[in-house]
């Protein structure tokens, strides 16, 4: 599979992002919550949601989520990708000892969101995509303490063709359990981590 994923990486995240917005930006400050998993070999996923700060709109959320099946020949994937601010509402607990994600992805705004699934021949290499999933995720997390860290000052940039992500984070960390579903799917044996960020962002701009 990691082949697989440096391929999506380099070669299918621009075609993926076009006509999409050109700038999303978040600066999380707050709780956090994160989980990713493999639940088999064919397919691999990641979640983030994270309270978000602005001086114009107040508090509210982010969620970004990238996830990646292979059928067992190979022969093509489907790449979901959900990248909005989300109501502060829809994240909630007042320390990372529980919180919790209740979503509709139906209610995203798809002018100033990144929400589609796309379809990938790893043959042709042909793309199709259409916006989507809409549904249910709700997961909640418990903090267990097992592990913890401290991220000082983190910077990354990721260049994939013409679409760049720039991460900076600060943060404390700690290992947590996870429970609940995402699109109707439950999440059995995930890796979560729950923490808070203090004056962390991420943004992800395509470039002309």
């Amino acid at each position: 599979m990691k082949r697989l994923f440096v391929v999506v990486l380099l070669v299918f995240v621009p075609l993926i992002m076009a006509a999409q917005p050109q700038r999303i930006k978040f600066q999380q400050t707050g709780e956090f919550a994160t989980l990713t998993s493999a639940p088999d070999p064919l397919s691999n996923f990641t979640l983030t949601v994270s309270r978000t700060a602005s001086t114009t709109s107040g508090a509210g959320a982010s969620l970004q989520y990238f996830a990646v099946t292979a059928t067992p020949d190979f022969s093509s994937e489907t790449v979901v990708e959900i990248i909005a601010s989300i109501p502060a509402s829809a994240f909630t607990g007042n320390t990372t000892k529980s919180l919790v994600l209740d979503l509709d992805t139906s209610t995203l705004d798809l002018t100033t969101s990144i929400l589609q699934t796309c379809t990938i021949d790893l043959n042709t290499f042909t793309v199709v995509c259409a916006p989507g999933p809409f549904g249910l995720i709700h997961l909640e997390f418990a903090e267990n303490g097992v592990q913890r860290t401290q991220v000082l000052d983190f910077n990354e940039v990721v260049t994939s063709g013409t679409t760049v992500t720039h991460i900076h984070q600060r943060s404390d960390n700690s290992t947590a359990n996870v429970q609940g579903s995402i699109f109707g799917v439950p999440v059995v044996g995930a890796s979560a981590t729950v923490g808070v960020n203090r004056d962390s962002s991420v943004e992800v701009f395509r470039r002309n």
